[in-house]
């Protein structure tokens, strides 16, 4: 008899939360290859928690042909999760993506191979070969292949952060702090695991019910990576890809510039203009704007001015909102206008500069006067 108890009731919502958020993300408009990365991962993990789900309400007991039902696919899970986060700052899938998936494809050919089988077969092949080779071997791939991509996309995501930095005045509403609290709790999940592999390996074997904490919190990361990955679906996002103004080819017989000159003519030209009002400015576009390249330009800032391009531009912001909050302005309408996307990003940039929040300088000025 089917019943869903309380085991069962919680892994349901889960599973159902996250199927109808990779829908929406499905119809998300922009970031379209990271959003359908994603609504795969979560259909993904549902499909690793339905067993449980139906087996906690007793459907292998009434159904049993359900034996080796095709739902484990977590050889896809490391992938998935590597294409979603590189798919933020590129917007494309690497070359020949599909060779990755392809453990993930035998993993659930093996599975839909022995779901057709008869009933007797499945339980002697489960009872002589699966659950003592085919099933260890399994999860020792899938950890090893988690903790690989995890650690290829955490090298994105800081490489993304490293070119918003070099090339985006947006550098401080594109943090992307979900991403990286996304990816350290798949590592909580997947450290989890690993410590529920251990103990049933090496200290005491653990049967179908003690694995329910593990599915509960994977249960959580589901709810976790939908309600993020929705709610910063249609960021808007730089790609690391759009098209650079080269240097002219180097002339040896030319002296090198004075790159310090150069940074403070250019400074002056940027400050004059206001072009850093701009929340969308870029290193490509203020290069054209002042008639250079973006090679010299960041060298002018770097090498002459000791800044990167995102500091260069919200130490200008910065100055003109101390400018303002000398006045009665609103903290947040004197973020909206120097071209800070939130407070929270204008609150990070001014404390960088001056070593304190807007409202505390303020105040700290008040008392002075």
């Amino acid at each position: 008899m089917i019943r869903f108890g309380m085991w069962s009731t919680l892994l349901l919502l889960g599973s159902l939360h996250g199927l109808a958020v990779a829908a929406l993300l499905l119809s998300a408009r922009r970031n379209r290859i990271a959003n359908r990365c994603l609504a795969a991962l979560l259909v993904a993990m549902v499909a690793m928690i339905t067993p449980y789900t139906l087996g906690y309400a007793g459907a292998y007991d009434a159904w049993p042909w359900l034996t080796f039902a095709p739902f484990y696919w977590h050889l896809a899970f490391g992938p998935l999760l590597y294409f979603h986060v590189r798919a933020l700052g590129e917007h494309a899938l690497p070359r020949r993506w599909w060779l990755h998936l392809i453990p993930g494809a035998l993993q659930g050919a093996y599975y839909l191979t022995l779901f057709a089988l008869p009933l007797q077969d499945k339980w002697d092949w489960n009872e002589h070969w699966h659950e003592p080779l085919a099933m260890p071997l399994q999860n020792i791939a899938a950890l090893v292949s988690l903790a690989l991509y995890w650690v290829l996309a955490r090298r994105r995501y800081r490489a993304y952060q490293r070119w918003l930095e070099a090339n985006s005045a947006r550098h401080e509403d594109l943090r992307l702090g979900w991403v990286r609290g996304f990816l350290w709790a798949v590592a909580v999940v997947v450290a989890l695991n690993t410590g529920f592999q251990i103990v049933d390996a090496l200290i005491s074997p653990l049967d179908y019910f003690d694995y329910f904490p593990f599915y509960l919190a994977l249960g959580l990361l589901v709810y976790y990576l939908g309600i993020e990955g929705w709610r910063h679906a249609n960021l808007p996002l730089p790609s690391m890809t759009e098209p650079a103004t080269q240097p002219p080819p180097v002339q040896r017989t030319t002296p090198d510039r004075d790159w310090r000159a150069q940074g403070e003519a250019w400074a002056a030209r940027v400050a004059e203009a206001g072009w850093w009002r701009e929340p969308d400015l870029s290193l490509t576009e203020l290069a054209r704007r002042l008639g250079t390249n973006t090679h010299y330009l960041s060298r002018a800032l770097n090498e002459g001015l000791g800044t990167s391009f995102s500091q260069f531009v919200n130490r200008l912001r910065v100055e003109e909102a101390r400018r303002r909050l000398l006045g009665d302005g609103d903290v947040l309408s004197i973020a909206l206008d120097v071209g800070f996307g939130s407070k929270a990003s204008f609150n990070r940039a001014f404390r960088a500069e001056t070593g304190t929040t807007p409202s505390a300088w303020r105040e700290s000025r008040r008392l002075d006067s």
